[in-house]
């Protein structure tokens, strides 16, 4: 049995629907050796969470809480990392649903491969029409890559995981967390722990449940966010780049370049149609695809999911390099709220 304590960090804002039962699905973790303390840092929660983590904090006085006057996620991991004791470093994100057996499944398969970080892969699933579409999409190789896509029972080395159980020293020699990243800081900090000589192991076999977005617009908002924030992590490490980063913001363009020349030609508005009937053809086909094995009701919503995937992303890709070469912060996506 493994006797080496874990430290499980929490960090949320305004989560006053999720963080009841993400607390209630963390305290019922099989227990590894040695235990296992938990932190939540919220981010100045103005919707009731706070009072949820009074009450919960009744409910289990070892509950750590910390406020977060940062907002932000890396903010908050770097407070939790700073109050935990335990040899490992587990971030549980308050979206999800963890099998029992979680910590000990992480633990186990960081001991057996040696790994700086570890994690499983995220299955989406939703309640509402919206989150089920969204869900849908995520499985798509069009929309998502990575931590969301299903691998069967792959276990082996990749570029970074959902959440992650971290070597408490190891996130502590590289830096832990960036705090300029609001997001892609998982990726921006996966990256250091490779370019460290670290090594990072994702397991199909650990699976956890996601409950994405519940509208379409705090799908685009929040994918507007990683697409404007990719920029500053290839900026940092331009080694990172793939091609995938860079074609939503191509597509963008395109619309954008021929909407404009649309004005002032007359032919290029025809071409501006043909270029969107080819990419809402493309989108139609592979959503039919996704609808066939979950629900063909779900087809609509799961064309308007890629399509916010896409366009949200390329956006804000644009957006940050536009801004990178003016010199200037907009402040807007800045603010988006999670």
């Amino acid at each position: 049995m493994n006797e080496k304590k874990i430290s499980v960090i929490i960090p949320c804002r305004n989560e006053v629907q999720n963080i009841e039962n993400c607390i209630g699905n963390v305290y019922d973790f099989d227990a590894p050796g040695g235990g296992f303390e938990v932190i939540v840092v919220d981010g100045m929660s103005n919707d009731g969470t706070r009072d949820v983590l009074c009450e919960l904090k009744k409910q289990y006085p070892e509950l750590v809480l910390i406020d977060n006057p940062h907002k932000t996620v890396p903010h908050a991991m770097n407070l939790g990392i700073q109050q935990t004791t335990g040899e490992y470093i587990v971030r549980v994100d308050v979206r999800c649903i963890h099998p029992k057996t979680y910590l000990k499944d992480l633990i186990t398969l960081s001991e057996q491969t040696k790994a700086d970080n570890v994690g499983g892969v995220l299955e989406p699933i939703g309640n509402t029409y919206v989150q089920k579409s969204i869900a849908a999409a995520y499985r798509s190789p069009i929309a998502m890559g990575g931590a969301l896509r299903n691998r069967g029972d792959f276990v082996g080395e990749t570029d970074a995981v959902y959440g992650g159980c971290f070597r408490r020293e190891s996130l502590i020699e590289v830096g832990m967390y960036d705090e300029e990243m609001v997001r892609n800081q998982d990726d921006e900090l996966s990256f250091r722990l490779r370019k460290a000589g670290g090594k990072i192991i994702q397991s199909g076999k650990i699976k956890i449940k996601y409950f994405p977005r519940t509208r379409f617009k705090q799908l685009f908002k929040q994918f507007l966010q990683y697409g404007y924030w990719k920029v500053a992590s290839l900026k940092k490490h331009p080694k990172q780049a793939h091609w995938r980063h860079f074609l939503p913001a191509a597509l963008v363009s395109g619309f954008s370049g021929l909407l404009f020349l649309s004005l002032i030609y007359k032919h290029a508005f025809f071409a501006l149609l043909l270029y969107c009937g080819c990419y809402m053809l493309a989108v139609s086909l592979e959503s039919l695809r996704i609808a066939r094995h979950n629900g063909i009701n779900l087809w609509p919503g799961i064309i308007v999911s890629i399509s916010a995937i896409h366009i949200g992303f390329g956006i804000g890709f644009l957006v940050a390099l536009f801004s990178s070469l003016g010199r200037f912060e907009p402040v807007w996506i800045k603010s988006l709220s999670r």
